[in-house]
């Protein structure tokens, strides 16, 4: 006995005859009648009243329609639930993402994707190793730099341009660096994963190597920022990370025209097919709320910052 058969039995019992049922599943009747004959068959009794001038189920025809009809009415409900959760993001969503970058850039854009789907709980973990998307409960992964897992999907999703900036009570001390050559007598506040890196600084075609050197260091770039403004030497951030501080003159540009190379930003996950709609929804959003800064590759200093490249006096 198949089940299929039977919840056809179902459905003709509910539309009250063979040419209503197989309209409503669309279904030549010929196919219905030699589907239903072959569930007698399997039952090894009458469904039907034979030679009845309607189509009329028998009694055990009715008891096996009417019980056939719960399990239909089970399975559209499923349907509806699985069609409901493909349309409305729910769900635990986890999210690897490194510390910094989580609250000096993506924590506003998380604070409204809760508020946009409140039925998605987002877990953000700011672990410093790399997550396994195949093998741990992550949905999604933020991965700064260049990626090297092919077998994962990998979306970019900004480009940070980073520069050099210092506060104007740094600035006010030591006269502003004129050419990425003055860069040699002034303090910088280190991050300790590049410690002793010579990196280079572009402008245009032109080139300089430069060695970040100072008395102050510290493995996490939120607190280098906090030193930096606190006067500790000159940073190196992604602009993104310092906007409101330029716009607010607490931090100001050293050398603007000179820049790192851009640092991508990729949004991992493990596959594109059959994505979560929690998945999908986390990801768009970040693009929609993506901030103005981030917009382009190439990125240009306000104009304020730019009016506040050189302390006064």
């Amino acid at each position: 006995m198949k089940i299929d058969d039977l919840l056809l039995l179902a459905q003709v019992h509910k539309a009250g005859s063979l040419s209503a049922a197989a309209r409503v599943l669309e279904l030549p009747k010929a196919t219905l009648s030699r589907r239903l004959t072959a569930l007698e068959t399997s039952v090894g009794a009458r469904l039907f009243v034979p030679g009845a001038a309607r189509m009329t189920l028998t009694e055990l025809g009715e008891q096996l329609a009417e019980r056939a009809a719960r399990h239909d009415d089970d399975i559209a409900e499923t349907r509806q639930w699985l069609a409901s959760r493909e349309a409305t993001p729910q769900g635990r969503l986890r999210v690897s993402v490194p510390a910094e970058f989580a609250m000096l850039v993506l924590a506003e854009s998380f604070a409204r994707f809760v508020r946009r789907y409140p039925k998605v709980a987002l877990e953000v973990d700011t672990t410093p190793r790399r997550v396994d998307l195949f093998n741990e409960p992550y949905d999604v992964a933020v991965r700064m730099g260049p990626v090297d897992e092919p077998d994962l999907v990998a979306r970019q999703y900004m480009l940070l341009e980073r520069g050099l900036y210092a506060s104007p009570v740094y600035l006010q001390a030591r006269p502003a660096p004129q050419t990425p050559a003055d860069l040699a007598e002034h303090d910088f506040v280190v991050l300790s994963q590049g410690k002793g890196l010579h990196r280079t600084l572009q402008n245009g075609r032109q080139t300089a190597e430069v060695e970040a050197r100072g008395p102050l260091e510290a493995n996490s770039i939120g607190l280098v920022l906090s030193l930096t403004r606190a006067g500790g030497g000159i940073g190196s951030f992604p602009f993104g990370m310092v906007a409101p501080d330029v716009a607010a003159g607490t931090l100001v540009p050293v050398l603007p025209d000179w820049r790192y190379e851009p640092l991508p930003v990729h949004l991992l996950t493990a596959s594109r097919r059959l994505m979560p709609a929690k998945t999908r929804a986390f990801i768009d959003h970040l693009f929609e709320t993506k901030p103005d800064w981030a917009k382009s590759a190439l990125l240009n200093l306000p104009a304020k910052a730019t009016a506040h490249s050189r302390p006064a006096g």
